[in-house]
């Protein structure tokens, strides 16, 4: 079987992490796929994604769209000719509404994967546009429960319209004890007695700009024989934003050491350094990088964001929930320090793995591809 899939780009993201991971199982087992990214190839420091696909076998095609040159969409129609595949799996919702436009001309079978739920402003027009070419797609899927539903809810489409495909996620293998040593030293972490970590894109939705804000709150009680670290790993649009904000709280707060890391490949084996991991994101899909935390048994402080006590639900006894919409610094603050303190490793939990997302969308490719030679064959006659 040969699948072309379509993202935004391929830059390091969840989206990007489970095409990778799809795409690796597929050829594992015999099928062809070809990728899209519509933006253009990532630079030097940010190829981990496309190398990796390519060192699988993958092909890959840049769309180079921008706002300006939409007309740069226009080859799509000429890579799905020639390329032929038996199924088109788009992710995210560019992809998701362009793919629509274009299968008009292609006609081949239609897979669309929802990845978060769209909370930003401003975003009326594609729920609408979402809603009236919802028929042209022949399955849409969404990585957890709260991103389908969401979805219908915004779209007015009936409930249960979308496939639910959890992410998968396989455990995290761990950096050696002397490499973490070496690291925390080198970061300005070996005094700091707790190590609480977020990994993600520097991006408003990930939410670190709202976790570093209650930093000095958690500062002001921290017991006098504690020093705590803040490690983010992750790159991205608010990075300088970030770094700013992070130098700041640094200064109101002796006894913490905060520490942007920046992108690293090796950023899931990295989170055998945290006692604590935490997500604070304003919205989320599925939440990966939490998934592999919990692969690890590293306790979690995260945010009431869409799917994560979804996550959250299946650990219990692990986790904090944080209600930053609602909750006062203070609180959340006294939340965080409670759930840092009393953090304890626990046997890790791999809610799906990478093998089990692979034979869920498989199945609904062959599905597609049974419907399309059916009605190939029904056309014939």
């Amino acid at each position: 079987m040969k699948i072309l899939m379509i993202l935004t780009e391929l830059a390091p993201g969840g989206a990007e992490k489970v095409v990778l991971e799809l795409t690796r199982h597929l050829r594992m087992h015999g099928h062809e796929v070809a990728v899209v990214s519509l933006k253009a190839e990532p630079p030097e420091d940010r190829r981990a994604i496309p190398d990796d696909l390519l060192a699988c076998g993958a092909k890959i095609f840049y769309l180079n769209l921008t706002k300006t040159t939409l007309w740069r969409i226009l080859p799509l129609y000429r890579i799905i000719r020639e390329e032929n595949p038996d199924v088109i799996h788009a992710h995210l919702i560019h992809p998701n509404l362009l793919s629509r436009f274009i299968n008009i001309l292609t006609r081949k079978p239609l897979m669309n994967t929802i990845h978060f739920a769209e909370r930003r402003l401003g975003k009326l027009g594609f729920f609408i546009l979402d809603r009236l070419t919802f028929s042209l797609c022949d399955i849409c899927t969404a990585v957890s429960n709260a991103a389908a539903r969401f979805h219908e809810k915004k779209c007015g489409l009936k409930k249960n319209a979308i496939h639910v495909v959890c992410n998968g996620s396989d455990p995290v293998p761990q950096t050696a004890p002397e490499q973490i040593a070496e690291l925390r030293n080198a970061w300005g972490l070996a005094a700091c007695s707790k190590i609480i970590g977020l990994v993600g894109r520097l991006d408003p939705q990930k939410g670190f700009d709202r976790f570093l804000m209650i930093l000095p709150h958690l500062s002001a009680r921290l017991p006098a024989d504690q020093m705590f670290g803040i490690v983010i790993i992750g790159d991205g649009a608010e990075r300088k934003f970030l770094e700013t904000l992070a130098a700041e709280v640094q200064r109101q707060c002796p006894n913490l050491r905060i520490f942007l890391a920046g992108y690293r490949k090796d950023a899931s084996s990295l989170m055998a350094m945290f006692d604590l991991f935490a997500m604070p994101s304003r919205y989320e899909g599925y939440g990966l990088a939490l998934a592999e935390a919990v692969s690890a048994g590293i306790p979690v402080y995260c945010s009431t964001a869409d799917s994560l006590p979804e996550l959250c639900a299946l650990i219990p006894g692990h986790s904090v929930l944080a209600d930053f919409d609602h909750e006062s610094s203070e609180v959340l603050a006294q939340k965080l320090l409670d759930a840092a303190l009393s953090a304890s490793r626990y046997e890790g939990k791999v809610f799906m793995t990478n093998a089990q997302m692979y034979e869920a969308y498989f199945a609904l490719y062959e599905l597609l591809s049974r419907k399309e030679k059916a009605h190939g064959s029904v056309q014939k006659k």
